[in-house]
């Protein structure tokens, strides 16, 4: 499944940049992943209005489905304290 299908199908669903659509959350996109302290594995997340969100994960959790789904959490997440932000609150 390519990220971006106007793309051929055998191109990289990465951009020039190295990053990547997380599925299932419009305008975000994987950062290259980084290895972090031990075993663990650093994300940064790029969305929109050039917002970037970092989160460690164990290494043990790499694959695609495992991180996109913490992924999208981080992302509810940061979008509701933004909201929540724009309210005063």
């Amino acid at each position: 499944m390519n990220a971006d299908p106007q793309r051929e199908p055998d191109a990289s669903p990465y951009d020039a940049e190295g990053r990547i659509d997380v599925p299932g959350a419009p305008g975000w996109r994987y950062l290259p992943i980084q290895p972090g302290d031990g075993d663990a594995l650093d994300v940064t997340l790029a969305g929109p209005e050039d917002v970037q969100v970092t989160f460690t994960v164990p290494g043990f959790l790499s694959r695609g489905d495992e991180l996109g789904e913490v992924a999208r959490i981080v992302i509810r997440a940061w979008e509701r304290m933004d909201r929540a932000s724009g309210l005063g609150a």
